[in-house]
């Protein structure tokens, strides 16, 4: 009888323990100190531009989506911030609508400059929601100007003292 007590107790322990396994790697995105990978930006009009081509620049990359209020709060708080207080910064948005006027409407009630706004019409259903597992929650990344992440959700408040 002691013996059964005592697998019963180990089984038990070892069920409990399973569920708190965790991987080596994280399971969310891309985080401070990782390069992050080049990705494909498109704007309104179609236009590709690649995140390498911003390399030697300070680049603030928020993910939006006007269908979230929070972040969509913060892709405004930041422009504005960026635009007023930080020249040497480039702000790119990525907003993840899969409604072009949507995203059009979105921008001019924000009033936000469309030359640093871009698109993602996949939404969910688009790698780059996929990689950066936004799923989880949109974020946004201060890349230095070799391409590293040094620093993700971060406001505007944060941000000043960031840079």
């Amino acid at each position: 009888m002691k013996y059964v007590n005592f697998c019963l107790i180990a089984i038990f322990s070892l069920a409990l323990s399973s569920g708190s396994v965790k991987d080596a790697a994280p399971s969310i995105g891309y985080y401070p100190g990782e390069i992050i990978p080049d990705i494909v930006l498109t704007d309104l009009e179609g236009d590709t531009y690649n995140l390498s081509d911003y390399k030697g620049k300070k680049v603030v990359v928020n993910f939006w989506a006007s269908y979230d209020a929070q972040s969509r709060a913060t892709n405004v708080l930041l422009h504005n911030y960026l635009k007023m207080n930080n020249a040497d910064v480039t702000f790119l948005s990525v907003s993840l609508d899969e409604n072009k006027d949507v995203i059009e409407r979105t921008f001019e009630m924000d009033n936000l400059d469309t030359i640093s706004q871009f698109c993602e019409v996949n939404g969910a259903d688009s790698e780059l929601y996929n990689d950066f597992k936004l799923n989880r929650g949109f974020r946004n990344y201060l890349i230095d100007e070799n391409g590293v992440i040094k620093a993700m959700n971060f406001t505007p408040d944060d941000l000043s003292s960031i840079i």
